[in-house]
């Protein structure tokens, strides 16, 4: 088998599906394993092909597409046995000093996470959302679990592919923000399309991280989604986006 072909296990959620975010998350530390490794993610594009299955593995085909000295590209192709589920493209870069701004930060009147309750679910983090009227997430505390599953530590690429792993959880609904059928689930049938983040200043995910959802309007039944993340001091750290097609059942 090729150096740059990975085989990665399945999370088992009881959906019958894989987690999207889970998909992006190995494509991403498959990329990072074939880069050199003072380069580090700086952003992501990924398709979701078609649905994938649990719990059977993934394959990730990597193809080099540019290795340069200060940036290099890859595109990851996740498959399982019905073909492609994924198709994604990351970019690394390697840390350079640089003039830092911010144009946006944490809301003056946001609850903390210690304020919030726990989401139930089967995925390998926490989420202490606050929600609309209609139960979507207009905030959300994210958090890997270090009391179950311990400490990340500082590694910023496995940092930064379980940051990719979390920003897939809310989005979605973010996405279906104002739609007249927003929770008449027998009714709308919605799936997410394409997910992209932005990886603005290193990440410690062990440690909460607000993200501040926003929908920014649908048409030609695709909603789009935005959310910036926010460390718990209030640095804007990374910023994701995803595009969610939004139908009635046929």
């Amino acid at each position: 088998m090729s150096p740059d072909v990975f085989l990665a296990p399945s999370g088992f959620t009881g959906w019958g599906r894989l987690f999207g975010g889970q998909v992006i998350a190995q494509a991403l530390m498959a990329a990072a394993r074939t880069v050199d490794p003072t380069q580090l993610p700086h952003s992501l594009h990924a398709y979701y092909v078609r649905q994938g299955e649990e719990p059977a593995p993934v394959v990730y085909e990597v193809q080099r597409i540019r290795d340069g000295r200060s940036f290099s590209t890859r595109q990851v192709v996740a498959s399982q046995a019905n073909g492609a589920i994924l198709n994604l493209i990351a970019s690394f870069h390697a840390p350079e000093p640089s003039e830092e701004r911010d144009s946006f930060s944490l809301p003056a009147d946001t609850p903390h996470p210690e304020q919030l309750i726990d989401d139930e679910g089967p995925l390998f983090f926490q989420s202490r959302p606050v929600r609309d009227r209609f139960g979507m997430a207009t905030l959300a505390w994210m958090r890997t679990q270090p009391e179950i599953h311990g400490e990340l530590g500082d590694d910023p690429i496995f940092n930064a592919c379980a940051l990719a792993y979390l920003s897939d959880e809310h989005l979605l609904g973010a996405a279906l923000s104002g739609h007249s059928l927003i929770g008449n689930w027998d009714k709308l049938m919605t799936a997410s399309l394409d997910h992209a983040l932005w990886f603005h200043r290193p990440v410690r995910v062990s440690d909460w991280h607000c993200f501040v959802l926003e929908g920014q309007g649908m048409a030609d039944a695709r909603g789009l989604s935005i959310a910036k993340v926010f460390d718990a001091d209030g640095v804007h750290v990374a910023t994701a986006t995803q595009e969610a097609l939004v139908r009635l059942r046929r």
